[in-house]
């Protein structure tokens, strides 16, 4: 017996695994999608975290929630924090600021992000529940 890969015979956008399944990525990927997401933001509205940075959290934590693994979801959803922390920590390691040695001016580099950014880092946890409860009540 020929599989659906093998004749061609497998709908576009369908996994040959699941009919109604569409083709879904490991969480690490998803969590990658969203730190490039949250990286745009930071990178895109400069040194003030704002509601451009918020519009990127927000769109990234849909994605990354929408095509994630089911099984990923949990790592997916409460993500935006940890991953706004790897991409603050990247930024500062890119610009190369003088940060590490001195714990005031490494708080001062990483506490406005998070202060400012802390109803959009909500709101995009609260999008990635909705598209999880979503995904779990389509199953």
């Amino acid at each position: 017996m020929e599989s659906d890969l093998v004749s061609g015979t497998a709908v576009v956008g369908e996994s040959p695994v699941h009919p109604r399944v569409p083709v879904e990525v490991p969480a690490v990927a998803a969590v990658a999608m969203l730190t490039v997401f949250v990286g745009m933001g930071l990178v895109t509205d400069k040194d003030v975290v704002g509601w451009v940075f918020g519009v990127w959290v927000i769109i990234g934590a849909g994605v990354a929630a929408a095509l994630v693994r089911p099984v990923g979801l949990w790592v997916v959803v409460p993500a935006p924090p940890i991953v706004l922390l790897i991409a603050v920590t990247i930024r500062t390691a890119w610009r190369r600021q003088p940060v590490w040695d001195n714990a005031k001016e490494l708080v001062a580099e990483f506490a406005p992000p998070y202060l400012h950014g802390f109803p959009w880092l909500a709101a995009a946890i609260g999008v990635g529940v909705g598209v999880a409860v979503i995904r779990v009540k389509r199953r």
